[in-house]
């Protein structure tokens, strides 16, 4: 009998949630620019219900009120905002426009904290007062992108002139050309961007930083931000250089993008010397490259027939009509130098430490368990 009761509540609980979370409220946003002693209505639309009623809660709630509700009727409410002849707190303030459910009782149960409309009055700060942004781009070598300084005039005071210089550095700190944007007003509670035209043909591929020194008025302000110049190239970091006599083994080439867009159809060709001799040869499967990912690639080869000892390598990527090619050297290695290899690392010493770690571990678990009982 308890057992029943308990899953007839469950299911009644869960079948209000569901009435909870159907119910949606719009606009979504409101956003108001701060002007003395200002006034305007707004209509809210949500599900009609008898059980729902309207809150406001913020630091500004005092301003806003719930002029008309009609959710019962047609899902409807009207909220005026009156605002003061001033506001002491300049910055973003922000008033919460919510739904609550209504207890059989008439008083009010709980808040619903999801659907709930923020109205938010942005207030100037006094004189001038602004939020710089500075936005890059990472881009190919054949390319040019727009580096642009963003300010948002916040203050009460207009910005009577508003300009940046960004110094661009390569991967060695060495300053390698400067860009000057153009001179702007920016008028108080607006906002502008300083755009200038980077090129950078006249640059090699590689890890840059471009430092923004941003004036306005008797006010300054630096800001850095990283970028890449890309060049249509793809890079072998690393390959297998061991193998074992007579075993197939698979040989990995990792590989990297240089490029600021996706590579595709990337293959490599192996092919292995003995002095000046070609004694084997084989390819990979092709992949793709997102802009600036590292991947690895790689096929199964077997050195059968070939001796122990180095041979050289020559590796070949594939790609875009490019290619990239280097020549290292591998190693076959016999079976016993395969065990003195396991041999090295898995030994009597290891093996205790390995023990001990593993018995205290199990003494661990031992204990969380009896402390939970």
């Amino acid at each position: 009998m308890k057992k029943n009761l308990i899953l007839i509540f469950i299911l009644l609980v869960m079948m209000q949630i569901g009435v909870v979370n159907a119910i949606r409220i719009s606009p979504s946003s409101i956003k108001i620019d701060f002007q003395p002693n200002y006034e305007e209505t707004f209509t809210f639309h949500t599900e009609r219900a008898e059980n729902i009623g309207v809150y406001i809660e913020g630091g500004l709630a005092e301003y806003v009120t719930v002029e008309e509700d009609n959710i019962a009727k047609d899902g409807t409410f009207i909220i005026k905002v009156k605002l003061p002849a001033e506001i002491e707190t300049p910055g973003k303030n922000r008033v919460l426009v919510g739904l609550i459910e209504k207890g059989r009782g008439g008083g009010t149960v709980t808040g619903i904290a999801s659907i709930r409309t923020p109205i938010d009055i942005k207030v100037p700060y006094p004189g001038i007062y602004a939020q710089i942004g500075f936005n890059v781009h990472d881009l190919n070598i054949n390319e040019t992108a727009n580096f642009v300084v963003t300010i948002n005039n916040l203050g009460k005071e207009d910005i009577t002139n508003a300009k940046a210089v960004i110094d661009i550095f390569d991967s060695n700190e060495r300053l390698v050309e400067k860009l000057f944007t153009q001179e702007k007003k920016i008028k108080a509670n607006t906002q502008e961007n300083l755009v200038v035209l980077f090129d950078p043909s006249k640059h090699t591929a590689g890890q840059y930083k471009a430092i923004a020194h941003v004036t306005y008025d008797d006010k300054s302000k630096d800001l850095e931000a990283n970028f890449k110049i890309g060049i249509l190239n793809v890079k072998i970091i690393n390959y297998t250089k061991i193998f074992f006599k007579d075993e197939i083994s698979k040989f990995d080439i990792e590989i990297e993008s240089r490029w600021n867009s996706k590579i595709n159809d990337i293959f490599g060709e192996v092919k292995v010397f003995n002095n000046t001799k070609e004694v084997s040869s084989f390819k990979t499967v092709s992949v793709s490259l997102e802009p600036w990912e590292k991947k690895i690639i790689s096929t199964f080869w077997d050195p059968e027939g070939l001796g122990e000892g180095t041979y050289n390598v020559e590796i070949t990527l594939f790609y875009e009509g490019q290619t990239t090619k280097i020549t290292e050297k591998i190693e076959i290695i016999v079976l016993k130098e395969k065990i003195s290899f396991f041999k090295k690392y898995f030994t009597t010493t290891n093996l205790l430490i390995a023990a001990v770690l593993l018995l205290i571990l199990i003494n661990i678990i031992i204990l969380v368990r009896k402390r939970k009982k």
